[in-house]
């Protein structure tokens, strides 16, 4: 079910190609009282890292201390999709995800494009372990 709310994020976004009060209002609808900080993260930035030759694409969200990695519709490294999402299983998405897929159906993120073994070095500098 989250995967399609994301999607129709994208969608939306996409289609209207700004964030309107349509938008805002199905975000708040999905995401109760969380449209400020959901902007908020789309505000700081989303970056889309392109990895070659494989074609691995990795997001990178900016959060309130550090960067987030995500998997677009699928993860994201914060605290509060681990907690909410994975743990206690009360919705099935974080404010990253939401933002991600805002900024991806705008085509208003950066963009980078590396090679695969830079993989690590955003791996270590995100500090995750795989």
């Amino acid at each position: 079910m989250s995967k399609d709310l994301l999607f129709d994020v994208y969608s939306k976004a996409k289609n209207k190609k700004v964030i309107d009060d349509e938008l805002i209002s199905f975000i708040d609808s999905i995401f109760p009282d969380k449209v400020d900080k959901v902007l908020d993260v789309v505000k700081k930035g989303v970056t889309k890292y392109n990895y070659k030759p494989s074609n691995r694409v990795i997001w990178v969200a900016l959060g309130k201390d550090c960067e987030h990695l995500i998997y677009p519709r699928l993860y994201c490294s914060c605290q509060d999709f681990y907690k909410n999402v994975v743990i206690q299983r009360k919705r099935g998405f974080c404010k990253h995800l939401v933002a991600q897929a805002i900024c991806d159906g705008l085509d208003d993120f950066n963009e980078l494009d590396l090679e695969d073994e830079d993989f690590n070095t955003l791996v270590e500098d995100l500090n995750l372990k795989f």
